[in-house]
């Protein structure tokens, strides 16, 4: 077998009929047989969601009945999608993609080689159905009384978020920040939501490094303090932080050693043009890591960002008008597959051509290949499935590349010192 057919096998062996339809029966989302099939459903709602922007329910059915070539009326469709066994079908499917897809796509250079891992954590909200607001209740209660957020771990050396939940968008969202023993030689990067303090303890108890954005409501005491270039500073010793601002100047970086509950590195920084500084926690040793390493790394943690953005943007992460909870979350998961499938065929031309892509451009630009490639796979003709397959290879290795190495290694990614792997 060649090498393409390797690649294409690795694909179909998660997106494959019999394995689909076994998760459906185990997961009693089907005890006997129907007209919709888990494998025919799974295959249409990874079409729609990943092909184009679809805003309806009745937009997945009109998929559904051109990719399967069936006639099945809007109701029983519906109906499938309400069951509570749909969740449990496409989180199980995503398991075992997340499991045979999961690979390291990035290394580090020498100043990171010390972590096995780094992982970047985050959340994105948005608002679904009125009703649903005993279910999932918003934060913003007069604005949307019924939103979803979606908390995500994801190791940026890896090509997948290795943990992803669901929750309503009121809830805390350090609730869902990953076990504290699996950060061991690893680093955390993570917004202010996610800072606590007896969690970076942890961390630290671990052996694992974090940095955080540090919340202004804490106040501990700063018992030294130092400029950019390591300087001892009288005047932020033995001072609470709340009395820091009015220490720092314009465009200033301070690097201090707080101690209280949990004694760690807080490094401030007042960007001009803005009314409050911002604060971050850290353990990293300051002789290896300087306060402008640390805040240039942290902005690593925007790939999240972007990751939220493909979602959102290419996958169909949206509010859908229904008031079933089962089946909006199941939507959820479903586009969360979308971009999986999307990632790994990406991945694998990457592999084939050895030309390095961008995700999000995979993501965005499906015209032409990636309707016709999920239809050959739903109905499983071989000999036309290849040539598309080789077609799609075509296509992206030349329309979906990353930025040249020199602009990302100023602007992207490999300015925090990543380096891409490509067999």
């Amino acid at each position: 077998m060649n090498k393409d057919n390797t690649e294409l096998l690795q694909i179909t062996k998660v997106l494959n009929e019999l394995k689909i339809n076994e998760i459906g029966k185990n997961v009693n989302f089907c005890n006997r047989k129907r007209i919709i099939k888990p494998f025919e459903l799974v295959m249409s709602l990874i079409t729609a969601l990943g092909d184009k922007s679809v805003d309806t329910v009745t937009d997945l059915h009109r998929y559904f009945v051109k990719l399967t070539e069936t006639d099945v009326q809007y109701k029983p469709f519906h109906n499938q999608l309400s069951k509570p066994e749909f969740v449990e079908l496409i989180k199980e499917l995503i398991g075992v993609a997340v499991n045979d897809w999961q690979q390291q796509v990035l290394g580090t250079e020498v100043e990171l080689s010390a972590f096995k891992g780094i992982v970047l954590q985050d959340g994105s909200s948005f608002a679904v159905h009125d009703s649903l607001k005993d279910i999932f209740k918003g934060r913003f209660t007069k604005i949307s009384p019924a939103a979803i957020e979606v908390h995500v771990s994801w190791d940026v050396l890896k090509g997948y978020p290795e943990q992803v939940s669901i929750s309503p968008d009121s809830q805390a969202e350090y609730d869902f920040l990953p076990d504290a023993d699996a950060l061991a030689g690893r680093l955390l990067l993570a917004d202010r939501g996610y800072f606590k303090l007896s969690y970076l303890d942890e961390i630290d108890q671990a052996g694992g490094a974090y940095v955080v954005r540090a919340k202004t409501t804490v106040n501990p005491m700063v018992v030294a303090g130092f400029n950019k270039a390591g300087k001892p500073l009288k005047r932020f010793q033995k001072i609470k932080q709340k009395a820091v601002k009015k220490h720092i100047r314009r465009s200033g970086i301070v690097d201090m050693d707080v101690e209280g509950k949990t004694n760690y590195r807080l490094i401030a920084s007042w960007p001009e043009g803005k009314d409050e500084p911002t604060y971050w926690a850290t353990n990293l040793d300051r002789e290896q890591f300087s306060a402008e390493k640390v805040i240039k790394l942290y902005q690593l943690r925007w790939q999240i960002e972007l990751l939220f953005k493909e979602w959102k943007s290419y996958c169909n992460l949206q509010k859908f008008n229904t008031r079933k909870a089962t089946m909006m979350e199941g939507l959820v998961w479903s586009s969360l597959l979308s971009l999986l499938v999307k990632r790994r065929i990406g991945l694998s031309v990457q592999q084939l051509t050895g030309v390095e892509l961008s995700t999000f451009m995979v993501a965005k630009n499906t015209q032409g290949w990636f309707y016709p490639l999920m239809e050959l796979i739903t109905q499983n003709i071989l000999s036309k499935l290849k040539k598309t397959w080789k077609s799609t290879i075509h296509f992206l290795s030349k329309y979906a590349k990353r930025a040249p190495p020199d602009r990302d290694k100023k602007t992207g990614r490999l300015q925090y010192g990543l380096k891409p792997i490509i067999s």
